[in-house]
């Protein structure tokens, strides 16, 4: 297993990407400015049949929503224009998961707590920048990680909301696989739980009928999963 770890506030915190693939290349930013602690840390991995795939893993402050705006922000202005798939504790909420009901029991607990009241600013800037969101492509729960009533989707964090994502950027050639995305217990390694999705990368566009039986050829996918062949790659013709 390749890795690369980007150091955060203390030696032991910090982004890490791990691959079974070779790295090629990785870079690790400050996101808002040189006194913000947190990085985005920006990998390329050489996928076996597939090329070369772009991950950007990033952790934004878990508070301030004023603060995560600049610090996201920051990570679309430093390079986050070419595709890849954003993943990592963005501490953001999606409003479109919650009913009215479940958002009201939300800013009350976080009343409660002593935290800000929760806002939806992040989710809703990289909504309209067009990603995709992995929660979309959503499979069957992991009966050990309760969905709370009033939300149609698992809770990724101890307090039940989902602050932690897997996206992919505007245009992307990486596509989620339909019913793959589900969270998993961390089992209270964590106070998050893991969040997981399987992603294919199209070779070319599928060809129409006429083409098809033209060319006697398919469009190769490669779809990057444990799940699938002894070299942790599917691949079909």
């Amino acid at each position: 297993m390749r890795y690369v770890f980007a150091e955060s506030w203390a030696p032991q915190y910090g982004n890490a990407v791990l691959s079974r693939w070779p790295i090629k290349r990785w870079k690790a930013h400050r996101v808002a400015d040189q006194s913000d602690f947190r990085n985005v840390l920006r990998v390329t991995i050489e996928v076996p049949d597939a090329g070369e795939v772009n991950f950007h893993c990033t952790h934004l402050d878990h508070l301030d929503e004023g603060w995560r705006m600049k610090q996201v922000d920051a990570i679309m202005r430093s390079g986050g224009d070419g595709p890849h798939i954003l993943a990592g504790g963005l501490n953001a909420l999606d409003g479109t998961d919650y009913s009215a009901d479940r958002w009201a029991d939300i800013v009350k607990y976080y009343e409660e707590i002593g935290k800000p009241t929760p806002k939806v600013e992040v989710m809703q800037y990289l909504k309209a920048k067009q990603y995709v969101d992995a929660k979309d492509f959503a499979g069957e729960c992991e009966a050990v990680v309760v969905v709370a009533k009033g939300q149609d989707v698992q809770g990724t964090c101890k307090y039940g909301t989902r602050v932690d994502y897997i996206m992919a950027s505007p245009n992307c050639p990486y596509k989620f696989v339909p019913g793959s995305y589900t969270v998993v217990s961390s089992k209270g390694t964590s106070d998050h739980h893991v969040v997981r999705v399987d992603v294919a990368v199209p070779h070319a566009r599928e060809p129409d009928d006429a083409e098809a039986t033209a060319n006697g050829q398919r469009s190769r996918v490669v779809k990057m999963t444990k799940k699938s062949s002894r070299k942790g790659i599917w691949g079909a013709k």
